[in-house]
C-alpha cells in the first residue's frame, strides 16, 4: 500500500492507497515472453513488483528523490510525506503461517514476500500461449484454465484476480467460455480480448464483438481491450458507444455493468482530442500501460485539462482521474518503466500540475477495484450453511490465574490472523478470493476483509469467512450465509441486525486461535 501523510493548514491526513496493478500476463507467449508462476523466484510477478518498490526506495537512500517534501495542493502548501506498507492480511498471515508451519509448506513464506510492500493486488490474463488451443471447449480454454488455477489458490488467490481470454469469431463457442467461468468456483473476474494478435483488427465493431461484451455485461464484469494504434482505439470507442445502445434498448437493466478498458490508449497519443473525446465516453476506461518517462507527466496534464474544458465530469459524472489504471504490462515492459510511472504520481510535480491525493488513489487501485464484479453489485452468499462465527477476546479481561492465560498475552488482531493461519496450515480449508472492505467509503481502507473459502474436507462447500474488528478488544470471525457490504457493516443496525443474530446463534468465545480455529471448522465440514 502507499501511505501518503499531509499536512496543511495545522491539520495531518493518513491515506492509505491500495495500489492495483490492471495489466500483466499469465502463461507462455508464442513470441517467447513467459511468466508462468507468478511466485517464481526472479521471474514471478511478485518478485517483479518488489524490484519497482526497490528502485523507488534506492533513489530515496541515494538522495535523488526523497520520501517527505514541500508541494503545493489545490493552492494551499503541504508537506507530504510517502512511505510503502504493506497490507495488514498479507503481511500478517504469511508472518503468522512461516511461524506456525506444521505441515512444513509454509517455509520463508514471510521471508520471500516481507519487501513486497507497494503493489496489493493485480489483474493477469493469458498470453497468446503456445499452448492455448490444447483443450476442444474454446481456443483459449487451456489458457483459462492455466489463470484460473493459479489465481484461485490461496497464496495467489490474495493477491491476484484472473481474467480470461476468448476469440470473438468463435462465435458460440466464445460465449459459453464466458458463462463456464462465470459460474465457476474461481476467482475469475473479467475478460480480455486482443484483436490484433488474432487479426480481427477490421472486425473490432463486428456483431460478434458486441455480443461477448454483453454477455461479460451480464455477469458484472470489465472486458479490456489490447490495442496497437490510434485506429483500433476509436474503433473500440465505436463500438462501446454502439453495445451501449443495444443494452438501453434490450437490457437496460445491465448499463451500469457496461464496463470496457482501452489497453494503451495513453501511448502515442498526448493530446489526441478525438482519443480523448474516445476515453472519455460513459461505461469506458484506460489503462496506462505502454505511457512511459515524460510521456506519463505530458498525458496526466493534457487529459486533466481536456477533461475539465470540456466538462467531461458534468457530462459522464466522473472526473479525469476516475478513467486512468495504472498497469505495468508485465512481462513487455519491467520494473525501470514501472518506476517511471511512479514517479510522475508521488511527488511534488504531479501536484504542482493540478492533481491531488484523490486522483493518486483513482489512479493506482480504486479505479480497477471498482470495476471488479463485486464493487457493483450486492454480492449475497446463500450456500445453506449454518453460520459459525467466534468472538475473539482481548486477554486483559481474563484473570491472570485463568488456565488460558498465555504466558505472553497476544493482541486480538494476531489472534485472529492466527487462526487463519491454523485453518490454512491445518488443510480445513483453501482462500479463493480476497475481497477488500473499506469503512463507509471508498477512500477508507479498512483492515477487515471477506475471503471467500473452500473447505479442503468437503470441496462442495464454498463459505465465505468474514474478519470484523468489533471493538479495541474483541474481533470477529465467521463462516456461513450472508451479504457481504463493501462499505463495512454498522453493528447491529436494520439492514445487518438479522445476520449478526443469526451469526451468534453458533458462536463461541475464545481467546487463543487455537479455540477459535476449532470453532470454525464446524462449518468446513
Amino acid at each position: 500500500m502507499l501511505k501518503i501523510t499531509t499536512i496543511a493548514n495545522g491539520k495531518t491526513k493518513v491515506t492509505n492507497i491500495v495500489v492495483i496493478d490492471a495489466h500483466s500476463h499469465m502463461g507462455k507467449d508464442v513470441d517467447g515472453h513467459e511468466m508462468m508462476n507468478p511466485m517464481q523466484a526472479g521471474q514471478g510477478t511478485f518478485d517483479f513488483w518488489g524490484r519497482i518498490e526497490h528502485l523507488i526506495l534506492k533513489d530515496w537512500e541515494d538522495g535523488k528523490t526523497s520520501p517527505t517534501y514541500d508541494t503545493v495542493i489545490e493552492r494551499v502548501p503541504t508537506k507530504v510525506s510517502i512511505e510503502f506498507v504493506q497490507m495488514p492480511i498479507l503481511k500478517n498471515v504469511f508472518k503468522e503461517l512461516q511461524a506456525r508451519n506444521k505441515n512444513g509448506n509454509y517455509t520463508d513464506y514471510w521471508e520471500r514476500i516481507k519487501y513486497q510492500n507497494l503493489i496489493d493486488q493485480g489483474v493477469v490474463f493469458p498470453f497468446q500461449d503456445v499452448f492455448r488451443d490444447k483443450k476442444p471447449e474454446a481456443l483459449y480454454r487451456a489458457s483459462n484454465t492455466n489463470i484460473s488455477r493459479q489465481v484461485s489458490k490461496f497464496p495467489v488467490s490474495l493477491r491476484l484476480n484472473g481474467y480470461i481470454r476468448v476469440h470473438p469469431e468463435e462465435r458460440k463457442k466464445s460465449l459459453d467460455e464466458i458463462d463456464y467461468w462465470a459460474n465457476g468456483i474461481n476467482n475469475i473476474r473479467g475478460l480480455k480480448l486482443h484483436p490484433r494478435s488474432e487479426g480481427w483488427l477490421d472486425k473490432v465493431t463486428s456483431q460478434n464483438s458486441i455480443n461477448n461484451i454483453i454477455k461479460a455485461t451480464s455477469y458484472n464484469w470489465p472486458v479490456i481491450f489490447d490495442t496497437r494504434g490510434r485506429q483500433t482505439i476509436l474503433d473500440i470507442g465505436e463500438l462501446v458507444s454502439k453495445t451501449r445502445v443495444i443494452i438501453k434498448k434490450e437490457f437496460p437493466h445491465l448499463l451500469n455493468n457496461l464496463k470496457v478498458i482501452i489497453a494503451h490508449a495513453a501511448a502515442g497519443n498526448i493530446d489526441d482530442f478525438e482519443v480523448y473525446n474516445t476515453i472519455a465516453q460513459p461505461n469506458t476506461y484506460m489503462d496506462m500501460s505502454l505511457c512511459q518517462g515524460r510521456t506519463v507527466k505530458r498525458f496526466f496534464n493534457g487529459f486533466r485539462t481536456w477533461c475539465e474544458q470540456n466538462g467531461v465530469q458534468k457530462r459522464t459524472g466522473r472526473k479525469w482521474s476516475e478513467f486512468c489504471l495504472y498497469g505495468s504490462d508485465y512481462t513487455y515492459f519491467q520494473e525501470r518503466h514501472a518506476k517511471d510511472f511512479f514517479d510522475n504520481i508521488i511527488y511534488s510535480s504531479f501536484f504542482e500540475n493540478g492533481g491531488n491525493v484523490q486522483d493518486i488513489i483513482n489512479i493506482l487501485g480504486l479505479n480497477q477495484l471498482k470495476l471488479f464484479p463485486e464493487y457493483g453489485t450486492k454480492v449475497k452468499f446463500s450456500n445453506n450453511i449454518t453460520p459459525v462465527s467466534t468472538i475473539i477476546q482481548d486477554l486483559k479481561i481474563l484473570p491472570k490465574i485463568h488456565p488460558k492465560f498465555p504466558k505472553e498475552p497476544v493482541s486480538v488482531k494476531q489472534i485472529m490472523f492466527k487462526t487463519l493461519a491454523n485453518l490454512i496450515d491445518s488443510g480445513v480449508m483453501d482462500i479463493k478470493q480476497h475481497l477488500i472492505q473499506f469503512d463507509g467509503d471508498w477512500n477508507k481502507f479498512k483492515n477487515e476483509s471477506c475471503l471467500v473459502t473452500q473447505s479442503k474436507i468437503n470441496p462442495k462447500k464454498v463459505i465465505p469467512l468474514i474478519m470484523l474488528d468489533l471493538h479495541d478488544d474483541a474481533g470477529l470471525m465467521s463462516a456461513g450465509n450472508f451479504e457481504w457490504k463493501q462499505m463495512g457493516y454498522k453493528y447491529f443496525d436494520p439492514d445487518t441486525r438479522h445476520m449478526f443474530h443469526e451469526m451468534f446463534k453458533n458462536s463461541f468465545p475464545a481467546v487463543n486461535s487455537e479455540d477459535a480455529a476449532a470453532m470454525l471448522t464446524n462449518a468446513y465440514k
